[in-house]
């Protein structure tokens, strides 16, 4: 006669049960996940250690074991496609690449440190983003963290308004955490309110990231314009030419899937009317026109292509190619990964953080032609297939034109989706839900 342990352990409900739980704790795990995905402020090593601890760093192997629970659990079997074997190679490759570089590195223990943080984003964004590609509720997921995502934005927002108000700078200390509220500053002046992420750029690019999600799978309607509403103000707020360029690049795509351009003359005729209307108002109202210009006069400065921090992009463009082709040495093996600011003291002194500001000027400077190849084919090949995550890798190939997200987990997971689920004719069996 079994054991009663013996038909538990058997009984069907109790699987389901146990398949269940597996399946609810890692979808709040990857609710939780891309809702925290680049926070910055928090370093849970209370900024004692060498680097700051994320959120990103501690939740992902935990995403990553309950996932594989859940799989086990449930016997599900993932499916790795021709392209999600492809970029796997392509990363491996591309990381082997940049290992090397470290070899010729000026300071190679800082060279190593950002070659494993890059091996591990790389590596383990792909193995979240196979999971997530087998979800049956990976819409729901991803929707539900970028709507967590804009709430903690709105926090932290809130918060370096009243640092900055109160001009509290120093990181606030909470036992063995630390955070920082001290927002990015624009000529030291004006605030650049970035949420959860310290580098304003950067946190105007997580907007955009958790908009094209929204955009692409939550339900149409006012709830969803209001979530819309918050992302968009925060990349304004942000003063990020780059995140405002790749935000504008991603809509476009997105607004054109599948249209038949025609042009609404009803729309023209009132967009007409309002400028004719609008433009006589400034006419007549000199305190209003002295009012909108004075408000406006940040921001003009900011867009404006002779800008200093502009000309600072241009020549480190310049600095850039000058150090990549130096010798065929370099060109072929580059001066060390994460080694630019080595070469950068006289324009960011002190500063271990000194980049070129484009990640393809970056990789042909640190690690070498042979690198910055494959950085654009892992960046270009998903924009020649259909895709629903297509949009946003073209967003993101403009935005490190003149700036460099190698670092940023949001890139490399949304890099992996993009590989994952392009769709091909006669490869039916892509992820397209996706």
């Amino acid at each position: 006669m079994p054991k009663a342990s013996e038909l538990l352990s058997s009984s069907p409900s109790v699987a389901r049960v146990s398949w269940d739980g597996w399946n609810a704790i890692s979808g709040a795990l990857l609710v939780l996940w891309i809702g925290l995905l680049s926070v910055d402020r928090v370093d849970f090593l209370g900024g004692e250690g060498g680097f700051i601890l994320t959120p990103f760093l501690v939740l992902t192997p935990l995403l990553l074991v309950f996932e594989g629970f859940r799989v086990l659990e449930s016997r599900a079997e993932i499916r790795v496609q021709r392209e999600s074997r492809a970029y796997l190679i392509l990363v491996l490759l591309f990381l082997s690449v940049v290992l090397i570089s470290t070899l010729v590195a000026q300071d190679p223990l800082m060279s190593a440190k950002r070659s494993a943080l890059l091996a591990f984003l790389g590596i383990s964004t792909f193995a979240v983003a196979v999971t997530v590609s087998g979800r049956r509720d990976s819409r729901r997921a991803l929707v539900s963290g970028a709507k967590l995502g804009l709430t903690v934005a709105v926090v932290f927002g809130v918060l370096e308004m009243l640092a900055f108000i109160s001009n509290s700078s120093e990181p606030f200390r909470f036992g063995f955490l630390t955070i920082d509220l001290w927002p990015h500053m624009y000529y030291g002046i004006v605030p650049r309110i970035s949420g959860q992420v310290m580098d304003a750029n950067r946190g105007g690019l997580l907007m955009v990231f958790y908009l094209f999600i929204l955009l692409r799978w939550d339900r149409p309607g006012v709830r969803r314009w209001g979530w819309l509403t918050i992302g968009s103000m925060f990349i304004l707020l942000s003063l990020s030419r780059s995140a405002i360029l790749s935000g504008s690049i991603t809509a476009c795509l997105m607004w054109g899937e599948g249209r038949k351009f025609r042009v609404n003359r009803q729309a023209v005729f009132a967009i007409l009317i309002g400028l004719v209307v609008s433009s006589g108002w400034l006419i007549a109202s000199s305190s209003t026109r002295s009012a909108v210009v004075r408000g406006l006069e940040p921001l003009a400065q900011r867009l404006s292509p002779t800008e200093a921090s502009t000309q600072e992009h241009f020549t480190l463009l310049g600095r850039g190619l000058e150090e990549g082709t130096e010798s065929v040495k370099r060109a072929t093996i580059g001066m060390g990964y994460g080694n630019s600011y080595m070469e950068l003291q006289d324009v960011f002194p002190g500063n271990k953080y000194g980049n070129f500001h484009s990640l393809y000027v970056t990789m042909l400077a640190e690690s070498g032609v042979l690198a910055l190849i494959l950085s654009l084919v892992l960046l270009g090949y998903p924009l020649g297939l259909p895709g629903n995550w297509r949009s946003l890798i073209a967003g993101f190939v403009a935005f490190n034109v003149f700036y460099q997200t190698l670092a940023e987990p949001l890139f490399w997971f949304a890099l992996a989706m993009a590989w994952l689920t392009v769709q091909q004719s006669g490869h039916k069996e892509s992820v397209s839900r996706i």
